[in-house]
């Protein structure tokens, strides 16, 4: 059996936890999880979620109105400090100063490049999502209806709603079990991972119109420059879940999506439909991430970066 995440925990009483930047459904779900859990089975300990404003469709999740969005912290360093779904230190973002000065840190995460930066690190590569990885260090009788809720979000939408190959038998088997706390899981789903507000809506219809095949048909990109998206008038929010669009074309191996954050600072979003390991290919480019879904961030010049990751992704096809 897993150690418990209490007794992890330990003797700590101030306890900071944190997500990835570009908060997607698993850093919120695994943040959110970790959060409400800690608070039923530990209530005597002051626990502060931290993690980027997260998407509106999210709002249904008890405890994200908990969560401290201005990266306000205290003064006096955490007993403790949780990462969830960071595979490396720079992925937390304006929490690294945080977590660097607590007194013990903690790693949950399930990437395979993860750089084991924590004190502890619980990292397990082959799960499919930090929720499933937290789930594993949890009394299952403690799990109420709201972290129930949260973890199945965060598997979900690191699964596709299971159906991306990281998707196994134990997966469906924890998710069985968050679904008999009572989730009604058919609105959440819809509202968590289907439904867009209207921005998003014409965010991916001209991303999708910009798009382009490459390499015979095998790849598909898109690109959003910061004057498209000023055009639009989104920020990065907007843009989530369009590479997972790209990567359904049929006949595509891989989709990648380029995401301009500032002048002349890109955000690669790479998927892959099973044959290429999108994660080497991010690796080479100090990013991160697991086979069939993997990102980077780089300042060098776009042509010549995007000629790079198609040779990368020819030499695996």
């Amino acid at each position: 059996m897993s150690e418990l995440l209490e007794n992890i925990v330990g003797d700590a009483k101030r306890i900071g936890i944190c997500g990835h930047i570009h908060p997607d459904g698993d850093s919120v779900g695994s943040l959110l999880g970790c959060y409400l859990y800690l608070k039923n089975v530990l209530p005597a300990c002051e626990i502060t979620p931290y993690l980027e404003e997260p998407g509106k469709s999210f709002n249904m999740l008890k405890g994200i109105s908990d969560i401290h969005t201005d990266f306000v912290f205290p003064e006096e360093p955490f007993d403790l400090f949780i990462s969830v779904d960071c595979g490396s230190f720079d992925r937390m973002g304006k929490c690294g100063d945080a977590f660097t000065a607590a007194k013990k840190t903690v790693n949950f995460d399930h990437h395979i490049t993860n750089t084991g930066f924590a004190d502890r690190n619980f990292v397990e590569a082959y799960a499919s999502s930090t929720s499933e990885v937290l789930f594993g260090h949890m009394d299952k009788d403690s799990i109420d209806l709201p972290t129930a809720e949260a973890l199945y979000t965060g598997i979900m939408h690191d699964t596709g709603v299971f159906k991306y190959s990281c998707t196994s038998e134990k997966t469906m088997n924890i998710a069985g079990y968050l679904m008999s706390k009572g989730i009604d899981t058919a609105d959440l789903i819809d509202r968590s991972f289907y439904m867009k507000t209207f921005p998003q809506l014409k965010t991916l219809g001209f991303a999708l119109n910009k798009a382009e095949l490459v390499l015979g048909g095998k790849a598909i990109v898109s690109v959003l420059t910061l004057s498209d998206m000023e055009r639009l008038g989104i920020t990065a929010a907007e843009t989530e879940g369009i590479v997972s669009e790209l990567r359904t074309t049929e006949g595509v191996e891989c989709a990648v999506f380029v995401r301009e954050d500032a002048p002349g600072k890109y955000k690669f979003s790479l998927r892959s439909n099973g044959k290429v390991d999108v994660s080497m290919i991010s690796s080479s480019f100090n990013g991160g991430g697991h086979k069939m879904a993997a990102g980077f961030s780089t300042t060098s010049d776009l042509d010549g970066i995007l000629t790079q990751v198609y040779a990368m992704i020819m030499l695996q096809l």
